[in-house]
This record gives structure tokens, sequence and C-alpha cells, in this order.
């Protein structure tokens, strides 16, 4: 499990409460896919619906970060929403392999996308793309939600 007291905080509480969010998505997803290696049939509609939900809140977390963007002008928010639409567009891909399949090698898969290719994005993002925009947001008179 990824644990979010590892991860380096930003300026504006609000992206923290977000990036919270994603880890419990995902360290959700990890528990269902270890029920997954013996009894698959009893977790895939939970393994959906938790997909559902990492998708969703990862599209209302960006979707919050870019308002912000805008509002304050961040001078680099064309790249930083450009991530933000590549890993999307991944996200939905591995999302979609799933829902395709919904077998022990799809299991294995995707289980492999939330432990390793997940949170290495989104702790390289945070550390790098957010805390620079979190801390121009912050300097530029931006609050937490």
């Amino acid at each position: 499990m990824t644990d979010f007291d590892c991860t380096p905080q930003v300026d504006l509480e609000f992206m923290n409460a977000e990036h919270r969010k994603a880890f419990d998505d995902a360290n959700e997803i990890k528990r269902l896919l270890e029920i997954a290696k013996t009894d698959l049939s009893s977790v895939e509609k939970s393994i959906d619906q938790c997909l559902d939900k990492l998708l969703a809140d990862t599209v209302n977390h960006f979707h919050l970060e870019e308002k912000y963007m805008e509002e304050y002008q961040f001078p680099a928010r064309e790249q930083h929403r450009h991530e933000h639409q590549q890993f999307l567009r991944n996200m939905n891909i591995e999302c979609r392999l799933w829902q395709s399949d919904h077998n022990l090698a799809a299991a294995g898969r995707l289980e492999r996308y939330v432990e390793e290719d997940f949170p290495h994005w989104l702790v390289n993002h945070i550390v790098t793309v957010d805390t620079v925009t979190a801390s121009y947001i912050a300097r530029h008179g931006g609050r937490s939600l």
C-alpha cells in the first residue's frame, strides 16, 4: 500500500486532500485485487466501482487544480494541464483494459498499474509540478478551498 503520510505536502490544503483521496482510492483497488487472486468473481463489481471512483476523483482533482491555475494565471498552466490530459488518457486505457476482460491477466495488469505506474506518476507530479503550482498560487493570494 502507498502511504500518503510519506508523500510531500504542497502549499494548498485542497491539493493535499485530493492527493490523499487518490492514494486511498488506489489502495482500495489494491486491497480488492489481493482478494481477486483467490476469488475474482466476488470482487469484479467492486473493482469496477472503485476504478470509476478513482477516475471521477482524478478528473475532479485535475479540474480543481486547473481552475486555480487559470484564476491565478499560473505561467506553466498549459504544461501542467497537458500532464493531466496525458495521465487521464493512460488511466482510461488501463480502466478499459480491465473492464474489457475481467480475468486474472487483466487483474495482474491493473495491479501493476495501481502499485507502480499510478503512485510513481502521482508522487513525481506532486514533488515537481504540483509543488511549484501550489507555491505560486499561495504566494499570489490563493487559499485552500
